[in-house]
This record gives structure tokens, C-alpha cells and sequence, in this order.
């Protein structure tokens, strides 16, 4: 097995240009989840080269103006549980973002470009996992690759989130290639988030003639605001943010119409419900006779990770295969973000996430990915899949 394992790396060794050039070619055909079209083109690639490497792809659609879910399985007749690679080949960067044909630039030892490190590096790295796995002839656990076609819209308007689960179902384990953190550690929880709308309706006026008979919605939505604010509890990782507010129109007017919208993460269904509970009470509480307040929300279908005892097995197994190998051991993190990595562990199967190329700045045209690990993240997980029997 050692023999198998120097195969390996020195595979991934003789590929680094192979794997910068894929993953330019990877991030230049870009994407935008409103842009099923653009999202195709760059599924359609990474479909081919795995169907090089002997994989069979079939699709699940989601809706007819969204680019789907492409399931990638190479040996499914092999004796153990699939092993699950996931990720997302869509981009929260519209085309032309970054600017003209090829966007993509290498400097100083750093991949600048759209979804370079969200997620596309990540993809390329699996890509070469399995790469790397058919070239020692392994044929103990068939792989499998979930690739999402509109992650970043958090699945709205669909059920993408349970056809993941659903295909998840039976695995032994999943890494999801998302964001690798600067601190080089794997993460194994992550919250949900829901998006709240708060409108409020007063009566206008001018500032100075009808002081005493305008009903200033503005100024009811901040009491409300302070309120709902307090409901953040970072003992048990709830957040809770004003993240947008709309009002009045004139400088010298009584606001008559107020919104706002709220940011709210938790890491359990307890917080949600207490949440969702107080922000109706707030909102139905009367600050400012002859106002009236309305709320509504929508939760993102990316369900929170919760950290298991099997998925801390797996990272510690990980580390082992990394350590071993002359490589840093993996550090564990708590994130706020949302993924569907959340998705995948609902099917009961353990979870690493944030297990993609190591950068910055993702959701930002000054994302970028740290080239050598690509390399090095590709060695340690097909050395991972190679060893897992002795996890």
C-alpha cells in the first residue's frame, strides 16, 4: 500500500501543470446560477473529463431556468460503500465580471479568477483525486461525484437540496470541496440561515407641519430593530443582522413606508424556532400608535452541518493519512456560512467541508486560491480513500 501511495504523489507531481491549466480552463468558462447556459458549458467540461477517467454521468434536473445536479459514479460494483466528492460548478459572479475572455491570472503563487476558490479549484482537486486513484488501478470503493449547478441560490424554487440527500444516502463519507480556509482547517459544522422581511406602514407628512399627526415608520422600525437585534446569542451561535433598510424619501417628510431586511444564522432547529417565535411577537408589538407591521421570511434549503462523533473520527483518520505524510495536520472549525454540505450529512453519512484548494475572498472579484494546494490537498485525500479501510 505504501508503494501505492508514493504512486500516487508522484502521479499529482508529474500533473501540476495539468491541474493549473484545468482549473484556468475550468474557472474561464464562467457561470452565474441565473446563467443555466453558462453553468452548462462548464458542467458539460468537467463531465467530459471524467467520463475519461471512465465515470457514468447522469443528471437530476431541478427547474427548467436552473442548470442541474450531475451525478458522476465511477465503480459501483466495487465491494465497499461509495465515497462522495461534492461541490458546485456555478458562481455568485455574473459573466464579465471580471473583465473580458480568460479572466483567470496567475501571480505569486496565487489563482485569481471567478470561482477559482469557490468552488471550482476544489472540483479540480477531487477531479485529480480520482485521477490519481484510476492511475494505481484502485477498485475498492466506487467514488462519487455530486456537482450542484446552482448552490449559490441556496436552492430557491426547488428541491436540490433533497435529491442531495437522497443520492447521499448509503455512502460511506462525503468531502465537500468548498473554500479551503487560510488556517488550514476542514470544517464540521455549519449554520442555516434565514432571511427575514420586515415592512412597516405609517403616515406620512411634512417634518415640520405635521410633527404631531404623521406616524413615522421609520422611526417604528427602529425600536423594533433594537429588539430584534438582542435576539443574537453567541453562546449557542445564533446571529442575528440588519442587513438592509429602506425608508422615507424626503428630507423634510415623515417616512410613511419603512423595510427591512434581517440576516439570522442558527445551528439548530431549537434557535430557529425561538427566533422565528420572537420576531413575530416583535413585530406584532406597537411601538408607535397607528402604525402596522408585517414580516415574512424564507430559510435557505442548506441545512446545517451538525458536528458528529463520525465525522471527528474522519478528520482525525485524515490527519493521520496527512501527518504521515510529511503534511500539517487539518485544524477544526465552526463557520457561519451555509453549504450543502449540510444536505449531504442529512443523509446519516459523516461530513468534512471546506476541503477545497486553500484561499481568499470568496463572493469577491479579489477571490484567489493558493496553487500548491491544489497539490497538496489532492495527495492527502486520495491518499485518504486509498487507506480509508483503516478507518
Amino acid at each position: 500500500m505504501e508503494n501505492q501511495l508514493a504512486k500516487i504523489f508522484t502521479f499529482i507531481d508529474e500533473h501540476k501543470e495539468d491541474m493549473v491549466q484545468d482549473l484556468r480552463t475550468f474557472a474561464d468558462l464562467e457561470g452565474h446560477f441565473e446563467e443555466k447556459d453558462n453553468v452548462l458549458k462548464a458542467r458539460t467540461w468537467l463531465q467530459q473529463q471524467l467520463e475519461k477517467e471512465g465515470f457514468a454521468c447522469r443528471f437530476r434536473e431541478v427547474a427548467d431556468d436552473r442548470c442541474g445536479i450531475m451525478i458522476a459514479e465511477l465503480g459501483m460494483d466495487r465491494p465497499g460503500k461509495p465515497i462522495i466528492f461534492s461541490g458546485h460548478c456555478d458562481t455568485v459572479h455574473y459573466t464579465g465580471s471580471f473583465g473580458g475572455e480568460n479572466p483567470t491570472v496567475i501571480k505569486d503563487g496565487k489563482f485569481f479568477g471567478p470561482g477559482v476558490l469557490d468552488m471550482k479549484g476544489g472540483l479540480i482537486i477531487a477531479l485529480y483525486v480520482a485521477k490519481a486513484l484510476n492511475f494505481i488501478q484502485y477498485k475498492e470503493h466506487p467514488i462519487k461525484l455530486i456537482v450542484v449547478g446552482e448552490e449559490e441560490s441556496d436552492h430557491v424554487g426547488n428541491d436540490g437540496n433533497k435529491i442531495l440527500t437522497a443520492e447521499s444516502k448509503g455512502a460511506l463519507c462525503c468531502f465537500n470541496m468548498e473554500t479551503g480556509q487560510m488556517n488550514n482547517s476542514l470544517c464540521t459544522q455549519k449554520k442555516s440561515q434565514f432571511t427575514y422581511y420586515l415592512s412597516v406602514d405609517g403616515v406620512g407628512g411634512h417634518a415640520g407641519n405635521d410633527f404631531l399627526k404623521g406616524r413615522n415608520a421609520i422611526n417604528e422600525a427602529v425600536y423594533k430593530i433594537q429588539k430584534i437585534i438582542e435576539l443574537t446569542d453567541l453562546s449557542v451561535g445564533t446571529t442575528v443582522t440588519t442587513a438592509v433598510i429602506k425608508g422615507g424619501g424626503h428630507t423634510s417628510g415623515i417616512a410613511d413606508h419603512c423595510e427591512v431586511v434581517f440576516d439570522v444564522r442558527v445551528t439548530n432547529e431549537n434557535e430557529a424556532k425561538r427566533i422565528m417565535d420572537s420576531m413575530y411577537e416583535i413585530t406584532d408589538e406597537t411601538f408607535i400608535e397607528g402604525t402596522k407591521s408585517k414580516l415574512t421570511y424564507y430559510r435557505a434549503k442548506l441545512l446545517p452541518l451538525q458536528e458528529t462523533k463520525e465525522a471527528i473520527r474522519l478528520l482525525d483518520f485524515v490527519n493521520t493519512v496527512a501527518k504521515d505524510n510529511g503534511f500539517d495536520e487539518f485544524g477544526k472549525v465552526h463557520l457561519g456560512g451555509a453549504s450543502d454540505a449540510g444536505n449531504m450529512a442529512a443523509a446519516g453519512i459523516p461530513v468534512l467541508d471546506n476541503c477545497g484548494i486553500i484561499g481568499q475572498y470568496a463572493h469577491n472579484k479579489k477571490e484567489y486560491g493558493i496553487i500548491n494546494s491544489l497539490y497538496s490537498r489532492a495527495k492527502i485525500f486520495a491518499g485518504t480513500v486509498l487507506k480509508i479501510k483503516e478507518l
